[in-house]
This record gives structure tokens, sequence and C-alpha cells, in this order.
């Protein structure tokens, strides 16, 4: 059975955190394909700092060179809200034979409760969490012992606090593939206003 592992977010930018996020997941758990879905309409952030095709280009750039990983733009023309549960219901119904596996990062394991239909969530899909250095909140304890929990590298960066470096003209090098950072150049993202 082929196991296809699904890796969401703004990607505001995409950062390296997240591609070793998906490559760690991927060694991990034996993943044929690694899917980065970036999100339209995200119910948990305001809008998005940079606008959605440029963040679908910093991910396809992000992601050359990875034979085993894939964009997708489900939720990109997907009107509404960016749920997670509507993401992999669609996968299910496409490819009924694949194993899937959401990854998400240390981050997020606390506020998966919060989201919409978490537990339609793990019916779908085996929920697989990053390590993170820093402290985390507290997870509901009932969905917490239903995710797999893999070593990844430690980060301790978020694309907030990229954003934040970039308005403040500060390097960003190492923090974000190279062509993603050229193309943040090129076109002026997150500069001060």
């Amino acid at each position: 059975m082929q196991r296809l592992g699904v890796l969401g977010g703004t990607f505001d930018p995409v950062h390296t955190g997240h591609v070793l996020l998906a490559q760690f997941a991927g060694e991990r758990l034996g993943l044929d394909r690694v899917l980065f879905v970036p999100a339209a309409d995200p119910p948990h952030k305001g809008q998005c700092a940079a606008p959605a095709e440029d963040r679908w280009a910093m991910v396809e750039l992000a992601i050359e060179g990875f034979p085993s990983f894939a964009a997708s733009r489900l939720e990109l023309e997907r009107p509404g809200k960016s749920y997670t549960i509507d993401t992999l219901r669609h996968l299910r119904q496409v490819h009924p034979e694949v194993q899937l596996y959401l990854i998400i990062g240390a981050d997020n394991v606390a506020p998966l409760s919060t989201w919409h239909n978490p537990k339609g969530i793990l019916e779908l899909c085996t929920v697989v969490a990053g390590t993170r250095l820093s402290p985390r909140e507290e997870a509901d304890p009932e969905l917490e012992k239903h995710l797999v929990l893999i070593d990844t590298p430690v980060v301790q960066f978020s694309s907030t606090q990229i954003r934040q470096r970039l308005s403040q003209g500060l390097p960003i090098r190492y923090l974000v593939p190279e062509k993603v950072e050229e193309y943040i150049r090129r076109r002026g993202l997150y500069q001060a206003r």
C-alpha cells in the first residue's frame, strides 16, 4: 500500500524547517510521497502576508530536487476556509488505496484539538508530529495518544520570525532554501512598508 504524507500550512514563507520535517518524516515512515498543500484561507490565522500565488511559487522552488515531494493546489483552488479535514477527505476519495499521514510540527500538537473536526482527522489518517526543542503546550491527552511522534532536526525559527527579519532588513540565509530567498528578494516580499 502506498504511503502519502501531507504537509499543509500557509508557507508564508516556506522555510528550511518545513523541508526538513517532510524529509525526516518521509525517511522515518517510509513515505512514497510527501504532498505540500499551501492553505488559501487558513481558519486559525489572519490574512497571509504574501499572495497565494507567491506562496505557491515558493513551495515549488523549495521542493525542487526532491523527487518524492510534490505540491498540491487543492486548497488554493477550493473556495472557503482551508480545513485540513476537507483536504484529507478529498485525498481519501481520489486515492482510496493510499495510507495517509498528516505531518505537523510539534507547535501544532496542542492546537490540534481546536482544529475543525480533529476526531475526523484521526479517522482519516495517521497524524505525525516532529519534535521541537521549545517547550510544548499541553495537548489534549485523548488526541495526543493517537499521534506518532518522530525525531526531527530541531528548528527554532518560524515563518513569522523570517518575515520580521525581512521587514527589519536582516539576513535570512539558511533559514529558507536559496531559491526561495532569491524569489522573495526579486518579488520584494515581506519588506518594511
